[in-house]
């Protein structure tokens, strides 16, 4: 049985957000476990010998976090520990240590480090980290709703650079948010930042102990926080870093706006709207906003639903950030497709400032213009001159013949073919709740689990049928374009038994008359 934390409501099934808030649910004995509970059996115990657990300090989706020290060195650090009923799944486990090696081997001053790795005695995975004193992006925006521009970008900046490290090293974080956002302070450097929580980064490099080659992300699975999510996330498809450069777009715009760009009341009503609709302008959901026209494409082209249409890593997202904060547009930020810029939270690009001219952009304007020139004068040596120029020319001997010639103009240029309509069109399907497989009329399969996406038909009426434990839903589309259908579960409905519909009693059967019991008439005696 698994509870909401917001709601309370309990779930039976298999959902792993509430339906209702998209909250992720938890089990019963976490919700009742006091995240400071002092009668933890951890709570004092030395682990590997060297690391001693003073107290829980805090928890997360997989694990527990306590406070701790180093007895040897007196070195003050904090330790993840896997909760007991996720210790016995050996793919959580496997993830689990995936957290811990992918922040290790990234060793950049950003991101939290990780040095140590083991087991209880009781068999839970364990690993030590740094201990971080401060809080995260979304106890301050929790506290504030908004933040200046400046400050939001000096941040995100910082999350720029520790990211770049990463997807160097061939790691996609996935679960950019406030929360996995933590700020402390260094050198007395305020808002000092230390991305946290790699447990569901995807690793394009890393191979599981004893199963070489085996991914512990599949495509079609669902990862990560749904407001933070990239439409190629909601999806189900395959991603790169670029998902990561989406989420720092919509952290952007939550600093300024003071909330989300898209919010929902279902986990796939937030889904849905990352794959179809557009932002809106940030100060019509924050009059107050002081936000440039340059910051404003900046975060416009982040949040681009294509990833070819976004910053293509998150070095170009940084130049672009400065450039805005400088009042300039960058390169990469003026490659846009106008379809990008024309939404609702782009502004005019007429006031942006024009792009220097290369050298070999101008000779190519000055050997433009010599060839118009040429043009031009001979073309004025086939007119006939002018009355003006007639008249202020020279009078001289008339020509002895005069010859026309008649120039046939070129065939005119056939217009080219138009390319034909792709035969096939995608349709993203998604369900209420998510997880159901989606089948065909048929009774194939279309996938195992929803959100994901299928390449239909063009035009061909396409009936699915989705299940998810007893619930059941359909619907049937005709898709001429790229589109997104919700499909709705529903509980099978219980049959109430017929009540019985009142009898009369038949008539019971006389039985027949004994000889005895015949009475003669008085004319036969």
């Amino acid at each position: 049985m698994k509870v909401c934390p917001a709601c309370r409501a309990d779930y039976g099934g298999g959902e792993v957000f509430c339906p209702v808030d998209a909250t992720r649910l938890v089990t019963t004995s976490q919700m009742s476990a006091s995240p400071l509970d002092p009668n933890d059996p951890i709570i004092g115990t030395v682990l590997a010998g060297r690391y001693l657990v003073k107290s829980r300090i805090g928890e997360g989706g997989m694990g527990l976090v306590y406070e701790g020290v180093h007895r040897d060195i007196d070195k003050r650090v904090a330790i993840k520990v896997l909760r007991d009923d996720l210790s016995r799944r050996p793919e959580v486990v496997a993830r689990f240590r995936q957290e811990a090696k992918s922040a290790s081997r990234i060793g950049h001053e950003n991101i939290v480090d990780i040095f140590d790795f083991g087991e209880t005695r009781h068999g839970s995975s364990y690993f030590v980290m740094e201990f971080l004193e401060g809080e995260d992006l979304g106890n301050v925006l929790g506290k504030k709703a908004t933040i200046e521009a400046e400050r939001a970008c000096e941040i995100v900046l910082q999350c720029c650079r520790a990211l770049s490290a990463t997807h160097g090293k061939g790691i996609v974080h996935r679960d950019i948010k406030p929360e996995n956002i933590f700020l402390t302070t260094r050198d007395g450097i305020d808002d000092f930042v230390k991305i946290v929580d790699f447990g569901i980064a995807k690793m394009s490099d890393i191979e599981t102990e004893g199963a070489p080659g085996r991914k512990l992300t599949k495509t079609g699975m669902i990862f990560g926080t749904p407001e933070y999510m990239s439409p190629e996330q909601a999806a189900g498809r395959d991603l790169d870093h670029r998902v990561d450069v989406y989420a720092l777009g919509v952290i952007v715009y939550e600093c300024l706006a003071g909330r989300v760009p898209f919010e929902g009341d279902t986990f796939m009503g937030i889904l849905t709207q990352h794959l179809t609709a557009e932002a809106p302008a940030i100060d019509e959901v924050n009059p107050h906003a002081e936000v440039s026209q340059e910051l404003e494409l900046v975060i416009r082209k982040a949040l681009a639903k294509s990833p070819e249409d976004r910053y293509q890593d998150t070095e170009e997202l940084a130049e672009a950030i400065v450039c805005a904060l400088d009042g300039r547009v960058s390169r990469a930020t003026r490659r846009t497709p106008a379809s990008v810029l024309a939404s609702p939270l782009a502004s005019p690009l007429d006031s942006m400032p024009r792009r220097k001219t290369s050298p070999w952009v101008w000779a190519a304007a000055v050997i433009g213009a010599a060839g118009l020139v040429a043009w031009s004068t001979l073309g004025s040596l086939a007119a006939p001159p002018s009355e003006a120029e007639a008249s202020a020319a020279p009078l001289g001997p008339p020509p002895l013949t005069q010859t026309l010639e008649t120039v046939e103009p070129p065939p005119p240029i056939a217009d080219p073919l138009p390319e034909p309509a792709p035969t096939e069109v995608e349709v993203h399907v998604a369900s209420d709740p998510p997880g159901a497989k989606i089948s065909y009329e048929s009774g194939s399969e279309a996938c195992a689990s929803t959100p994901c996406t299928l390449e239909v038909t063009r035009g061909a009426t396409l009936v699915l049928h989705a299940k998810l434990g007893k619930r059941r839903g359909r619907t049937a589309i005709t898709p001429n374009e790229e589109e997104t259908v919700l499909i709705e579960l529903q509980a099978p409905k219980r049959l109430t038994p017929k009540p019985r519909s009142a009898q009369v009693p038949k008539p019971r059967r006389q039985p027949p008359a004994r000889s005895s019991d015949l009475k003669v008439p008085e004319w036969a005696q």
